[in-house]
């Protein structure tokens, strides 16, 4: 896989390595910024589990050494998505189907948890979900959607993880959302499934409209059991 030039830009404006600061606002390190900019391309699909992630192609990219590369490296190995083998490098994590059955049963019973730090959400919030469901919603029947829509729903979890107000549960659901994002990406591969997807983001978001932590509970654990099936599906 080669970086592209979104790749660099991503860096400084995407969110998946600031769901693992948990909302705090601070200025991205380089090697911060250089781990968020190859976890968006592995989100996009530019990396699939099992690639090498060349150190020496990535210093050449951000025109650094490879200090700040083999740092980032080290970011993403704690979060799962990277292995790093001496002699080796790094590559991709290719996830078992156990695995990815642990991974999306505990983000459902994290799901409900989170559910009731989200009671009164910040409206402001509520709102962005809103403009970004809208859009997902409009593209979800088109053909080529899939990159723009499975970055939207990524966003639209980020910001639900970034507002619990509980750091560790925040921390604990980013790093989880990372490891399985690529597969939840398996699964809206058709737009029938994307549809689906955009009513859940829907009905979750009315029910933060009105405050009802239950509901919105349902809703989540909803979206994800009905995104490990369907990438459960695609891996057969």
């Amino acid at each position: 896989m080669s970086m592209n030039a979104g790749s660099a830009s991503a860096a400084k404006g995407g969110s998946a390595i600031g769901i693992m600061r948990a909302g705090r606002q601070r200025v991205l390190t380089m090697p911060e910024q250089i781990a968020e900019s190859i976890t968006l391309a592995i989100l996009r699909g530019e990396y699939g589990p099992g690639d090498s992630v060349r150190e020496q192609e990535l210093a050449d990219h951000f025109q650094v050494s490879r200090g700040p590369i083999r740092e980032a490296l080290r970011i993403l190995e704690k979060v799962g998505v990277v292995t790093i083998v001496p002699q080796r490098g790094a590559h991709v994590t290719s996830l078992s189907r156990q695995e990815i059955d642990n991974l999306f049963e505990i983000r459902a019973v994290l799901a409900g948890l989170l559910a009731k730090y989200l009671v009164d959400l910040d409206g402001s919030i509520v709102n962005q979900m809103d403009a970004i469901v809208t859009r997902l919603e409009l593209i979800a029947s088109q053909a080529d959607a899939l990159d723009e829509y499975a970055q939207g729903s990524y966003r639209l979890s980020t910001l639900l993880f970034q507002s619990c107000g509980n750091k560790q549960l925040a921390e604990l659901m980013g790093a989880l959302g990372i490891q399985t994002a690529r597969y939840t990406r398996l699964g809206l591969r058709s737009a029938e499934r994307r549809q689906a997807s955009a009513n859940h983001w829907r009905q979750l978001v009315e029910a933060l409209k009105q405050n009802s932590s239950s509901v919105a509970a349902n809703m989540m654990v909803e979206l994800i059991n009905a995104s490990h099936q369907a990438a459960l599906n695609h891996l057969e």
